[in-house]
């Protein structure tokens, strides 16, 4: 089993976007505030070049993402707040 490292980081001004690799997987990780995304990518098919270039075509579809784990979360805790 090897260690996690970082190999990449995709430049976006609202998000964090890294890529990490681990397990002869490449882990695309986005991140805002208090929520993340992750996506998993085997490297035998995709080199480190294709996942960023995934990372950057569909970082506006993750960041609606967000948007929408944001609202229903925050429907949820409205509803049913912590005690």
């Amino acid at each position: 089993m090897h260690s996690m490292r970082t190999v990449a980081h995709v430049s976006h001004p609202l998000m964090r976007i890294t890529v990490n690799h681990w397990n002869d997987k490449f882990q695309l990780r986005y991140e805002l505030d208090r929520y993340e995304q992750t996506f998993k990518f085997d490297a035998e098919h995709f080199s480190l070049e294709a996942v960023q270039t995934v990372a950057k075509n569909i970082a506006d579809d993750v960041l609606k993402n967000f948007v929408t784990m944001r609202s229903v979360l925050q429907a949820e805790l409205n509803e049913n707040p912590p005690q």
